[in-house]
């Protein structure tokens, strides 16, 4: 497993028509998973998805 300061979760929306839409970034799998959930009760059409997103040696973060 990739160092804590090597990894980020990307919370996605699908829509309808199949498009993914990056929300949000978390540090922990976990925090992006709750919100997942959190948006799957409120039952609105589209889905959600949470994916591990790595950078490289020496990439910068986004702000």
């Amino acid at each position: 497993m990739a160092a804590r300061d090597e990894t980020r979760w990307l919370l996605y929306r699908i829509d309808d028509n199949g498009n993914e839409v990056a929300m949000r970034r978390f540090a922990e799998r976990a925090e992006a998973e709750a919100l997942m959930r959190e948006y799957e009760r409120r039952g609105h059409k589209q889905a959600y998805l949470v994916r591990e997103e790595r950078l490289a040696p020496g990439e910068a973060r986004e702000a």
